[in-house]
């Protein structure tokens, strides 16, 4: 019986001694996080993505936040949100005006032939004015589905970056289930997602915006097609983010509790030790908050840069989708039908479009925010 108790015994202490020197290694991670957790790769790719706003540096952010720092100031992302937006309206200014002029040509053209009985004569001219709008429209348009196409891709490549570094910050401390469940979810997330707006999404805007514009001109045969081809890339998209983070929501649920469960098990078992109890629990909860504390940081940090990332496309896309859509409204009182539907499409097309790169920034940064704040919350 004595030789079964000291077996016990020893059994205990040399488990305890094991999980201890575990602890201490996860403690001497979290606080020397640069090596455990490598951000180089990402700054590099938020850099070769986002020349132009190298002023934020993840590294620099996160190091900001463990020592104690607030780090970033929202003043940044404002200021950058202003420039751009006033870069982009002076842009888009010449447009305006130029689809105010054609629409009120066209308009000017079909009462002139309606005075002189040449009906004839004034169809032949708004064709050519159509002619001469669709030449105006297709450059925007063109402009902004390859800067939606490289913003998707640019948001994937951050990400594929992003994710293997914040999911070895999410072990930190336990999680390892949350940790794993997470980067498996976001390695199908990124290759969904490129595969279905890079390759579908986008190729069946380009063909509702080509039917959008012959419809006019053939007395709208595929109005009902560009309709159906809308709707569907619609809701689409709303149902893949929708089904991932719903997934995401109900991983959130269950294995950060499982990953607790874990770690109270073997905690109250230390703690219950006499002589040591008081300092393994001590060393544990060190290490937790070590653990919150990076993981918040490069989260928050990975929030900002997807920010950053997408905030130029999103405010160039939706001026682009506001200038046709204002110019279609104010011109439909003295213009052509055929132009005012035109103009209807194209902001539609840059609806879709606004609407890929908002989806897919918040698929992102929704999927960051869950798991933070079910890890964080259980801990």
């Amino acid at each position: 019986m004595n030789r079964t108790n000291r077996a016990i015994r020893r059994g205990i202490g040399i488990c305890l001694c094991l999980w201890c020197l575990w602890n201490l290694s996860l403690h001497a991670q979290a606080r020397d996080w640069n090596e455990s957790v490598m951000l180089d790769e990402v700054q590099d790719t938020f850099e070769q993505v986002q020349p132009e706003t190298g002023n934020f540096s993840i590294r620099e952010y996160v190091e900001q936040i463990v020592s104690g720092n607030t780090g970033f100031s929202m003043r940044y992302l404002l200021t950058l949100t202003w420039n751009q937006l006033q870069e982009e309206f002076s842009s888009q200014k010449n447009t305006f005006v130029r689809i105010l002029a054609l629409g009120i040509l066209s308009g000017i053209l079909i009462n002139f032939a309606g005075t002189i009985g040449e009906q004839g004569l004034g169809d032949t001219g708004i064709y050519l004015v159509y002619l001469l709008l669709f030449s105006v429209v297709s450059v925007g348009f063109y402009a902004s589905y390859e800067l939606t196409k490289e913003t998707v891709s640019h948001l994937l490549v951050f990400m594929k970056t992003l994710v293997p570094s914040f999911s070895l910050a999410l072990s930190l401390g336990g999680g390892t289930g949350t940790s794993l469940a997470y980067y498996e979810t976001m390695l199908i997330a990124i290759s969904l997602m490129e595969s279905w707006m890079l390759y579908i999404l986008l190729p069946g805007t380009q063909i509702y915006f080509c039917l959008g514009m012959i419809n006019p001109l053939i007395d709208n045969r595929f109005s009902r097609m560009a309709e159906l081809i809308k709707s569907i890339l619609s809701w689409s998209v709303k149902i893949f983010v929708g089904i991932l983070l719903g997934y995401q929501g109900i991983q959130g649920m269950i294995l950060p509790v499982m990953d607790r469960i874990k770690e109270n098990a073997v905690l109250k078992a230390a703690k219950g030790l006499p002589g040591v109890g008081n300092t393994v629990g001590s060393l544990a909860d060190t290490v937790v908050g070590s653990g919150i504390l990076l993981k918040s940081a490069i989260g928050a940090g990975g929030v900002i840069c997807l920010c950053v990332i997408a905030i130029y496309p999103i405010l160039k896309i939706g001026i682009f989708y506001a200038v046709h859509q204002v110019g279609g409204a104010l011109l439909q009182p003295v213009s052509d039908r055929r132009m005012i539907v035109a103009l209807k499409t194209t902001a539609e097309s840059g609806k879709l479009l606004l609407e890929y790169v908002l989806i897919g920034t918040l698929l992102f940064v929704f999927s960051i925010l869950i798991v933070l704040t079910s890890v964080n919350y259980l801990s």
